[in-house]
């Protein structure tokens, strides 16, 4: 059965009087055990700094696309890989005194360890680092936590300083070996320009139009050869037929005048005389004679006919029809003549500018390939000349200190008190479980204890009439051992407390 609280409360006022002597006792001995331990806790001072890290701001936009902005994700990591690093640890060690003892690099690096769990580095705002450092000699605590942010604000101004020049060296000497290869290219180029006139720009374009022009040519002239032959051949056969007519009406005509003058004569005469008489058989014979030479010359003209040939005598020369056809044809053959030898000459035109053409696409591979080369060279040059611009005033920028600004935003202030666990906790920690222990012991044994301390308890649980309780009588001696007791006990807790107010006294005052 479960007691009432004020049950409980009245049982426990009687257990701890009936135990005041371990109640007593449990109080000094956890005083006097927890006394020690204050004065022998190790104390932990604490000294932290801000550092702002920022860029400037008026500057930046001024600079934008000249100069390589710093940037500000995670400041506190880079913070923690610049001083994490063994050279400013080994900086730290030195001042903090660590390296008197020349310790081995065994020793070296758990003294290190030590640092690292000692240090905090942390991200408190945007541009802002704060270095936390924990040690137990507050001196070296203000110390340690100056000399991390000192060093830290150096290593970070040098090295950004030294990355700038790096980077400036490494872009220059590229934009120098670079301007090499393009005077090396142009020099190149030249050289074959100068050794291959007609590779140039346009020349394929110029060679296609003087090949369609040359072929133009000899297809006009072919065009006018072919007019000036049919013109030719007509005047040609113009010429043989003017021969021809004019040989007819030359030769034949003037024999046939001939016959009709002899055959006039011939009939006069021979009204007067008989066919016997010698004038008239001379005239015969004529006539015979003239008939016989028409029919020669009509028969050479056939066979000249035949064989293509004509026959000019005196009298046809001296045709105007005739010397018009001859000066015609005259001309014509020399057109003729002319065309022939222009096409010729184009045909020859047309063979070296064919060579020519072949020479200009051999050499445009060439060219080509010269020409990339040197306009990548040049392209990467210009960037390299950009971008070493841009570094230089990357690298003046970190030089004057206005690309990256690292400061101390808020300085370390000397610790005058420990952190955690301090004497007084001990103190007042040390009373309070005093008093807390024995009671929670009592109350323990209350709840495990199965006696039974009230009456109601017997008729609530037993369900058996209760008569009257008899309370525990005093005898006079029991009381005066009681009483002693409870002086000596008072005085016992009077000396403890004295004495450990005497110990914090001294704390207090740095005695002890």
């Amino acid at each position: 059965m479960k007691m009432l609280p004020e049950q409980q409360l009245k049982v426990l006022v009687n257990e701890t009087f009936h135990y005041r002597k371990a109640v007593v006792a449990v109080f000094i001995l956890v005083n006097l055990v927890l006394l020690p331990v204050g004065l022998l806790w190790p104390k932990a001072y604490t000294a932290s700094t801000s550092i702002l890290v920022e860029d400037k701001r008026v500057i930046q936009p001024l600079m934008q696309g000249a100069a390589v902005a710093t940037d500000a994700s995670d400041r506190a990591r880079l913070a923690r890989e610049v001083i994490y690093g063994r050279k400013l640890m080994n900086q730290i060690m030195e001042e903090g005194g660590w390296l008197k003892s020349n310790p081995s690099l065994t020793e070296q690096d758990r003294i290190i360890d030590k640092l690292l769990k000692r240090t905090a580095i942390t991200n408190i705002g945007r541009d802002i680092i704060k270095i936390e450092y924990k040690d137990d000699d507050a001196d070296r605590t203000y110390k340690m936590t100056q000399k991390i942010a000192e060093l830290f604000i150096s290593e970070s101004l040098g090295a950004k300083a030294a990355e700038s020049q790096s980077a400036y060296d490494f872009i220059n000497k590229q934009t120098e070996e670079y301007h090499d290869k393009l005077v090396k290219a142009e020099e190149q180029l030249k050289e074959f320009r100068s050794a291959n006139l007609d590779a140039r720009p346009g020349s394929d374009a110029d060679v296609s139009t003087r090949l369609n022009l040359l072929q133009q040519r000899i297809e006009q002239a072919t065009q006018d050869v072919k007019e000036a032959d049919v013109r030719r051949v007509s005047l040609e056969k113009q010429l043989s037929g003017e021969a021809e007519v004019a040989n007819t009406l030359s030769r034949e005509g003037q024999f046939r005048s001939r016959i009709a003058e002899l055959q006039s004569r011939l009939e006069t005469l021979r009204l007067s005389y008989h066919d016997s008489y010698p004038d008239i058989i001379q005239l015969k014979h004529q006539i015979e004679d003239l008939n016989q030479a028409i029919s020669e010359d009509q028969q050479q003209r056939a066979e000249a006919k035949a064989s293509g040939r004509v026959i000019v005598n005196d009298s046809v020369i001296n045709n105007p029809m005739y010397q018009q056809l001859k000066h015609d044809l005259s001309q014509t053959m020399v057109a003729i003549a002319m065309l022939n030898a222009r096409i010729a000459e184009a045909r020859r035109e047309l063979a070296e500018e064919l060579v020519r053409g072949k020479r200009v696409h051999g050499g445009e591979a060439a060219l080509a390939e010269l020409t990339r080369d040197y306009t990548v060279n040049r392209d990467i040059y210009q960037d390299l000349l950009r971008r070493r611009e841009n570094a230089r005033v990357s690298m003046n920028l970190d030089k004057d200190k206005q690309g990256l600004t690292i400061k101390i935003q808020e300085p370390a202030v000397f610790p005058r008190e420990p952190n955690g666990l301090r004497f007084i906790h001990f103190v007042i920690g040390g009373m309070a479980l005093g008093m807390a222990l024995p009671l929670g012991l009592l109350l323990a044994k209350l709840h495990l204890d199965p006696r039974i301390r009230f009456g109601a308890m017997i008729t609530d649980k037993r369900k058996v009439p209760l008569l009257a309780v008899v309370p525990h009588m005093w005898s006079p001696t029991e009381t005066q051992v009681v009483r002693r007791e409870v002086e000596w006990l008072t005085l016992a807790m009077s000396v403890a407390l004295l004495a450990v107010a005497a110990v914090a006294v001294l704390r207090f005052t740095k005695v002890i």
